[in-house]
């Protein structure tokens, strides 16, 4: 159905209010943006961050009670195309669908507008069914089409600039940055990458091009190529974003940024490296709403998530999470901490740098330039009264020290360690200079952990990745965590005292049931849950 001309954005506001989508002071803030700006519907509550794209669909469809659906570019109906113009198409956000009965339908972004609609059914002179979707997939769909059939020589992903680009003047480089190519692709990019649930955005110069890749389940994808021209602009861009110095091009620098996406607020942590031709940027993205921070949501079993929960709240001794780069360490420590009580608790992290911005808890970052590493940070901490203190990785002998000295007055220490396995956690350590007996006396247990890709549950029943929309044709979907709890008894403290070698702690384990990581994840593939070429991929490498 068409929407009436009284169906109005403050008809729809009530509607959402009912549904406790949004509150009263999201109505507001909507219905004045609205007046302001005049921007369609979707546009004002997702860039507000009221109300998440993907959800926003659903909202309007059940009330138009119109059908919500995803356009293709295959789909698109052309002889609507040339008629109505695929300019005017991108900026109103509707796409023309044809259907088997040879009608059309127009899948709009904004159906409260029925201008649009009523204007195309006028020059078709036939009536029109009319669905929804997201503004994003309509205009993907759109694009898509444009650039195949090389409608227009002005393409968002393949804007040039001139040599002006090139020009050290400061000040051009800003104007370059704040032109809109850039801000389209910049934003376009970090879309993108949300969408596709990336961790990571590799943005790489070359001689001639820019490469952009995506980190999807531990996994390097290549997103697209731009031109080498557009290096300049794109990285001035990034660094205003991330308030970092737009001169310097020299050093490496680390910044963090902050940008809605899809109604969303998306934090990402942005490290910048000189390289011969140009800087390389790597962007990470910490979107708590990808990986939620529960131990069930990483997959751990039901007696685990138990365990570990009592690992939580102990009153004092030392957590440690090994595993390496990549393999979810932080994200579970992260998961421990939401098992606290931190209202009667006082949590501190120390981390190089913050993941995860959470409430009511202090969260420190250390900063080597101004020599305020991990170790002075704890001391620090030490004197705040802590219960809970979160460390993001013993890297060093004093760091070490510092926290068994931590845990033997009474405190709970959680923390990371580059080691292959649970049980080379001691040998390491021991390694450091810390003594077996005050390990002994002080760890509680240590976790190893890894990564491994989850089967996709669309194609996998198939066998057909070729042209799978939910995996992007690479057979995994998401990932679950292979792990090994060793948790320290008396028996494994009287090995750890004697000699700390991994082989003997690992043999104290397993007489008493311990699990190590490859019968979990092989124990996964028995689950269907991934497959052994995935689990050949992360432990033939060490990790993700």
């Amino acid at each position: 159905m068409v929407p009436s001309e009284n169906e109005t954005l403050a008809d729809f506001g009530h509607y959402l209010k009912e549904k406790t989508v949004i509150s009263d002071i999201d109505f507001s803030r909507m219905i004045a943006a609205s007046a302001t700006t005049g921007q369609p519907t979707d546009i004002v509550l997702i860039e507000l961050g009221l109300v998440p794209e993907d959800q926003l669909a659903h909202q309007f469809s059940e009330y138009l009670d119109i059908r919500e659906c995803r356009p293709k570019s295959s789909e698109l109906d052309e002889s609507v195309l040339e008629k109505v113009g695929i300019d005017y198409l991108l900026g109103a956000g509707v796409a023309p669908v044809a259907r088997e009965s040879e009608s059309t339908s127009l899948i709009v972004a904004d159906p409260l507008m029925s201008q649009d609609p009523d204007m195309i059914s006028y020059l078709l002179d036939q009536p029109l069914d009319i669905c929804c979707a997201p503004r994003s997939h309509i205009l993907e769909a759109l694009q898509e089409w444009k650039s195949l059939n090389d409608l227009s020589n002005e393409r968002p992903g393949d804007v040039e600039h001139s040599a002006e680009l090139e020009m050290l003047d400061v000040n051009r480089l800003k104007d370059v940055a704040n032109e809109a190519p850039v801000i389209r692709l910049v934003n376009d990019i970090i879309q993108r990458a949300v969408d596709r649930k990336a961790t990571d955005i590799h943005i790489e110069p070359s001689e001639d091009t820019v490469t952009i890749r995506f980190r999807c389940d531990g996994v390097l994808v290549r997103d697209r190529t731009v031109s080498r021209q557009l290096h300049p602009g794109l990285s001035t861009r990034l660094k205003i974003l991330s308030q970092l110095n737009i001169a310097e091009r020299r050093l490496p620098q680390d910044g963090r940024l902050r940008m809605p996406v899809r109604g969303q607020e998306i934090d990402l942590r942005v490290s910048i490296l000189p390289s011969v031709h140009g800087e390389t940027f790597v962007l990470r993205i910490l979107n708590r709403n990808t990986v939620p921070l529960r131990l069930d949501a990483l997959g751990y079993g039901e007696d685990d998530v138990m365990l570990i929960q009592q690992l939580a709240r102990m009153g004092n001794g030392i957590v440690l999470v090994t595993g390496p780069t990549g393999s979810g360490k932080t994200t579970t420590l992260y998961s421990m901490i939401n098992e606290i009580d931190c209202s009667g608790t006082k949590v501190f992290t120390v981390e190089d740098p913050v993941e995860y911005r959470m409430k009511g808890i202090t969260q420190v970052q250390v900063n080597q330039a101004i020599e305020l590493d991990f170790a002075k940070t704890l001391r620090t901490v030490l004197r705040q009264d802590p219960d809970v203190i979160l460390v993001g990785e013993i890297r060093d002998t004093e760091t070490a020290q510092i926290a068994i000295r931590a845990a033997l007055t009474g405190h709970l220490v959680l923390s990371t360690l580059h080691t292959n396995s649970a049980a080379g956690a001691f040998s390491r350590l021991i390694d450091m200079g810390v003594e077996k007996y005050l390990l002994a006396d002080t760890v509680r247990a240590v976790i190893g952990q890894r990564l491994l890709r989850r089967l996709c549950t669309k194609c996998h029943s198939t066998h057909n990745t070729s042209d799978c929309d939910e995996c992007g044709n690479t057979g995994y979907r998401g990932r679950i965590a292979a792990y090994e709890i060793l948790k320290v008894t008396a028996d494994i403290r009287e090995q750890i005292n004697r000699s700390g070698t991994e082989a003997d702690v690992l043999a104290a384990a397993r007489i008493e049931g311990f699990i190590s990581l490859e019968d979990h994840a092989s124990d996964h593939v028995r689950q269907g849950l991934t497959d052994e070429k995935e689990i050949s991929r992360v432990f033939s490498s060490g990790g993700n």
